[in-house]
């Protein structure tokens, strides 16, 4: 077994893998702000308030946070940058932390409340224990504290109480835990036990393996010379857990289930019986990895442990046998050999704290998470069981329409947020929500309103400010737009988001640079934020530099490869370099993330259209128009190519479309000009011409010189 393990965890690790902590990400690749930056005062997704830091360590951070939806003080957990760079990796994650969410409420559980994405990044919004008299709060402080063995009385109820809680997640899905060990079983001040971190460590690997090669080794080594939760690799196999609490199988390389994780409440069990602050089979680090964990493998498959006698014994030996098969079969086989020491040792039965029936705040915050989700169907008959509860709760019919929005029922959710403000007229959220749908069907003066009773109620939220500052932006009121988001950012400078909408709406004022100084800022914030890269090379790109600007769309699709967007701004820059068919590819891989995405055809028609394919390119535009029927830019396009083919009249009617939908379209004033002059229709092209030398931006010279020319011809022949 040794030479065969030898082989398999090898002796001469490269360099960065004996590091004690390594890097997760190689060095070209765009590091990010680590979790210290989160001080207090800090806002995550417009809705937690950083209180202070609870704890953290190589994968990430645990705050301590004031929810303002729920007005309520809880956890918030999250893993390390690099590993939820990768699109598919949060899609990994996000799948193990519902898990954890259908968990429920369970006596011997910590409730998972809430998945939220800000900044890239997923946060698990967990229940908060609080500390005892002692400043307890896991088992593993209760270990640090304990002067020799815990009590035997208190480690069955304890064991009882872990394998209560396993039993009901192994009943709701979750197969193994993976990772348990003293600081995962929390403690309440009720001397109650709690599992925690439930799917996080499948989520790690799963994170880590789709990194394809790019995360490298992490494993934080503690004050103790011994592991946290670790990532390892070492000649081409991945392994993950703690070590000293990895069970032998799975360091072997063979699959965990739920005799993997019995092996592992052994060792907790040892522990507690040996007042031990650390697992029975562990040996020194001397900067060999793949030394340190074959050293543990075979202490364990030895099963040389310290005996610590008592009635526990037997249990504790059985739970470490090194053969799976030898071990007790599952969480229910072990709580029956448990129960009946502690009725013989108390005289009484365990006593199980009665759940509360599942309330309206319950439903609500299920709902929620599930929604984080993406999984809308079941968020609705979440907040629709909280609304049979209680039907006047604003903030549950506030949540419904959010849900309702997002699956693009516009009306149905306006209705719900009618619902909310009929309860409570100056609920912020409410108008918020409505001013967004609003924005989606076009109707901004309409949302401005609303966005604005929302900032009357709560002047300091940053997101109102920032979504009034879209609204404007969409009605071209772009200086009002710029200093709504500097209203946003006073209040939370860290938002990326922001920083690129006043970018954007720099860039519309032809402010190019100051445009890019915003870029930067939101890459300050946040290095692996894919749409700061890629507005960041359409700026790069309406001031020619379009390498510098395919430099940045890599970025962003280096990032995330599945961003439709970063693919069709690489087209457009590849399109300025008149490299027109390797735009067409870039636009045609957007299409194949997003078959009705109206941006990705709407470009793909002007590329056409430039290699003078003009009937695909009407086609193209057809296929924009056809999920975004109030595309102006598409009709304006489209008329365009129509002119060019001669059918003027048909052109016309795009012109109109087009100008209904915004009648501030310079070009599109332009356009109408030139195919009613086409037609003989003087009068009326006289009229667009005037349009758009009104509106048109003072660079746009020859455009404007040609209108000139025009006007001048036409009222001469008057």
């Amino acid at each position: 077994m040794k030479s065969f393990f030898g082989k398999l965890f090898g002796k001469n690790l490269e360099p960065r893998e004996s590091d004690q902590l390594v890097n997760a990400a190689s060095s070209n690749e765009p590091q990010r702000q680590e979790p210290e930056l989160y001080t207090k005062g800090d806002v995550i997704g417009g809705k937690f308030e950083v209180l202070g830091t609870l704890g953290k360590g190589g994968f990430g951070v645990v705050l301590l946070v004031y929810c303002r939806d729920t007005h309520e003080v809880c956890a918030l957990k999250t893993f390390r940058d690099e590993l939820l760079a990768n699109p598919t990796a949060r899609e990994a994650f996000k799948k193990e932390a519902l898990l954890w969410v259908n968990l429920e409420e369970h006596p011997f559980i910590l409730a998972a409340r809430w998945v939220e994405e800000a900044f890239g990044r997923l946060f698990v919004s967990m229940d908060y224990i609080a500390p005892d008299a002692e400043g307890r709060v896991s088992l593993a402080d209760h270990l640090a504290h304990a002067d020799g063995r815990l009590d035997t009385n208190q480690i069955l109820k304890w064991g009882i109480e872990f394998c209560m809680g396993m039993e009901h997640a192994n009943s709701r899905g979750i197969e193994c835990h993976r990772d348990i060990k003293p600081a995962n079983i929390l403690i309440t001040r009720d001397g109650i036990l709690k599992i925690s971190d439930f799917g996080l460590a499948s989520a790690a690997e799963a994170a880590w393996r789709l990194r394809n090669g790019h995360c490298a080794m992490l494993a934080a080594l503690g004050s103790d010379l011994s592991f946290g939760f670790s990532l390892i690799e070492t000649h081409g196999r991945k392994l993950c857990g703690t070590p000293g609490y990895i069970p032998p199988e799975v360091l072997r390389g063979d699959s965990s289930d739920r005799r993997s994780d019995i092996y592992s409440l052994g060792l907790v069990l040892w522990q507690m019986a040996a007042g031990s602050r650390v697992p029975p089979f562990l040996v020194a680090y001397r900067g060999d990895m793949g030394g340190y964990l074959l050293g543990i493998y075979e202490q364990q498959m030895a099963n040389c442990v310290t005996r610590v006698g008592g009635s526990l014994e037997s249990v504790i030996e059985r739970c470490l046998q090194p053969k799976p098969s030898e071990r007790y079969g599952s969480f229910e086989e072990l709580r029956d050999v448990l129960e009946p020491i502690w009725e013989r040792r108390t005289g009484k039965k365990l006593e199980i704290p009665k759940l509360e029936e599942w309330t309206v705040i319950s439903w609500n915050n299920k709902g929620g998470a599930l929604d984080a989700l993406g999984r809308y169907d079941e968020a609705i008959e979440c907040f629709d069981k909280a609304l049979a509860i209680d039907s006047q709760n604003a903030k549950v019919w506030v949540n419904k329409g959010g849900v309702l929005e997002a699956l693009g029922q516009h009306e149905e959710a306006i209705g719900c947020f009618d619902k909310a403000l009929a309860i409570d007229s100056r609920d912020a959220s409410a108008w918020n929500n409505m001013g967004n749908v609003l924005c989606a069907l076009g109707r901004h003066e309409e949302a401005n309103g609303c966005f604005d009773k929302a900032l009357a109620t709560d002047p300091r939220n940053a997101r109102v400010w920032d979504n009034k500052g879209n609204g404007l932006h969409a009605l071209r009121r772009h200086e009002e737009a710029i200093a709504c988001y500097d209203k946003a950012l006073a209040i939370d400078r860290r938002h990326g988001g922001t920083w690129v909408n006043k970018g954007n709406v720099l860039r519309a004022l032809c402010r190019h640079n100051e445009a890019i100084g915003c870029y930067d800022k939101a890459l300050e914030m946040d290095p692996l934020f894919a749409p700061a890269w890629y507005t960041k090379g359409n700026a790069l790109n309406d001031l020619g530099q379009h390498e510098e600007a395919i430099y940045c769309h890599d970025k962003a699709l280096a990032i995330d490869p599945y961003s439709a967007p970063a693919w069709i701004n690489k087209g457009g820059a590849l399109d300025g370099l008149g490299r027109h068919t390797e735009a067409i590819g870039c636009f045609d891989k957007a299409l194949a993330i997003d078959s009705r995405c109206a941006a990705a055809w709407y470009n793909k028609g002007n590329t056409l259209f430039a290699l003078r394919r003009y009937e695909e390119g009407i086609q193209c535009c057809d296929k924009a128009l056809a999920t975004e029927p109030r595309n102006a830019n598409a009709w304006y396009n489209k008329g365009i190519a129509l002119c060019v083919l001669g059918r003027h009249g048909e052109a016309i009617g795009c012109y109109d479309k087009a100008l209904a939908i915004d009648p501030l379209n310079a070009k599109g004033w332009m356009g109408m000009g030139a195919a009613l002059d086409a037609v003989g229709r003087g009068e009326e092209a006289i009229s667009s011409y005037r349009k758009f030398v009104q509106l048109s931006p003072a660079d746009d010279v020859k455009l404007i010189a040609l209108a000139r020319q025009r006007l001048q011809d036409l009222t001469r022949g008057q």
